[in-house]
């Protein structure tokens, strides 16, 4: 029984975790149903670059350099690497030395000082027969990786805010612009309006409504001026700056890139940071559930011990003599007798946190998917509201061309050219909106399919996490 225990506690871990993982990825759709597939496992978009916005990819780059988190983030790598070399020192002898002097002497004749000397080695190695140690390096090495994943994961969603942050300030400059444009075609239809009235053609009622057109386009200029400040703050605090409204964006709303290429489902979710480190944790809880299923079998135990153990008098000649050093060799057994039932409840908790963690893997996997295939169909519904806003855009300000140019002559009522300058202006708004909404997707989807600003995250394997590699 013990040496079948002995055997178990060297079996795979990897392995059976990915083939459970396998279990719980099976029915995921073989295409994406809503965008064509090229095969290719390997098919990401590339980074923000390909915005060709010098500044965006400057920001960026501070970003990453500046961010507080993503510092805390490459710190918990760093006691995640601690972490498995400290397990892995189990695999090694355990070596020390101790070097003692002291002194004593009779209080009525402090000069008779009798003078001792010590001098201890002694190294132990202890054998992994249950393969306790072997699992739990695998599960430190399994959590390093998943660190590094989360680390990335980490990375990729900074550079993500820091590109929405800077889209929306051109938004903003775009949108405040255009009530700029408003409020001073207001200011002209008011004076006009003013001059109608004061020479008694128009009724009261006229003049205050186009008082009333004008405070609005007075509030919307101050609203999208607190919008604009807002968002730059926003970027600064993104950037890993104090927010003082100090940055001065020249940028422009640009065309995002077309969908990606995309390679085959199962490979591309594979390949998202979250799913990678999902995978290493549930290798990582495999391993734990291994280390609590050695409990209710005996406990052998064996250590190879060397020591010496050196004292002399009033002398340090024979202190470092290596005549007494000793070898011994030891073997235990143990096993619980009764315990109550705790060692068997702490199996079952295993069991059932594994089992528990298998079930969030495979929601994930789902949640991944969908991320990608709702990205994608939102990034193409966008670009078709957008041909439909352009067009709508373009048709509205001819309009409302043509009834400045009545009202001007007077064959046009001021209620309905401000009608048509609200809709007008309300389709340009809209476009403006909508064009950055399809810069925010495409960033949305470059972060569903795990796009990496600088680099690929390598799937995790049985071969790569196996003794903590």
């Amino acid at each position: 029984m013990a040496v079948f225990a002995s055997a178990c506690g060297h079996l795979p871990i990897a392995e059976p975790a990915f083939e459970a993982m396998s279990e719980k990825r099976a029915g995921m759709p073989a295409d994406w149903t809503v965008a064509p597939m090229t095969g290719d496992p390997a098919a990401v978009i590339s980074d923000y670059s390909v915005f060709n916005d010098a500044q965006l990819t400057s920001f960026v780059q501070e970003a990453l350099e500046n961010n507080r988190g993503l510092r805390a983030a490459i710190e918990s790598v760093r006691q995640s690497e601690l972490a498995l070399q400290s397990t892995r020192s189990g695999l090694f002898p355990q070596i020390g030395a101790s070097l003692g002097a002291r002194t004593s002497a009779p209080t009525d004749d402090l000069g008779s000082n009798t003078d001792s000397y010590s001098f201890a080695l002694n190294g132990r190695y202890d054998v992994d027969i249950m393969g306790d140690l072997n699992a739990s390096i695998q599960a430190a090495g399994a959590g390093l990786r998943s660190t590094e994943a989360v680390y990335e994961q980490t990375r990729r969603q900074i550079a993500a805010q820091v590109a929405r942050a800077y889209f929306a300030v051109i938004e903003g400059q775009l949108q405040l612009e255009l009530d700029r444009q408003s409020i001073d075609r207001q200011r002209q239809t008011f004076r006009i309006t003013q001059t109608r009235f004061d020479a008694g053609s128009i009724a009261r009622d006229e003049l205050v409504l186009g008082e009333s057109n004008l405070a609005q386009a007075e509030d919307s200029v101050i609203a999208s001026e607190a919008s604009l400040r807002a968002a730059v703050r926003a970027l600064e605090l993104a950037l890993g700056r104090f927010p003082q409204n100090k940055l001065n964006i020249q940028g422009a709303l640009p065309e995002p890139p077309t969908t990606p290429p995309l390679g085959l489902p199962e490979l591309t979710v594979r390949s998202r940071p979250d799913v990678v480190a999902a995978e290493l944790n549930m290798i990582q809880t495999f391993a734990n559930t291994r280390i609590a299923s050695m409990a209710p079998w005996p406990q052998i135990g064996a250590d190879i011990t060397l020591g010496l153990q050196n004292q002399t008098l009033n002398t340090t000649s024979d202190l470092f003599d290596f005549d007494g050093l000793a070898l011994s060799i030891g073997a235990s057994l143990a096993q619980v007798i009764f315990d109550g039932g705790a060692v068997d409840a702490r199996v079952k908790t295993a069991n059932s946190q594994e089992r528990a963690a298998l079930e969030r893997y495979g929601q994930t996997v789902i949640n991944a998917y969908g991320d990608i295939v709702g990205a994608i169909d939102t990034f193409n519904t966008l670009g078709s509201r957008n041909v439909a806003l352009e067009k709508a855009s373009t048709a509205a300000t001819e309009v409302l061309r043509l009834g400045e140019l009545k009202y001007q002559e007077g064959s046009e009522s001021l209620l309905n050219l401000f009608t048509v300058r609200n809709s007008a202006e309300n389709a340009q708004s809209a476009l403006i909106s909508n064009r950055r909404a399809r810069l925010d997707q495409w960033i949305t989807l470059h972060t569903a399919l795990g796009g990496n600003p600088t680099q690929s995250t390598p799937l995790a394997t049985p071969a790569s996490t196996a003794n903590g590699k």
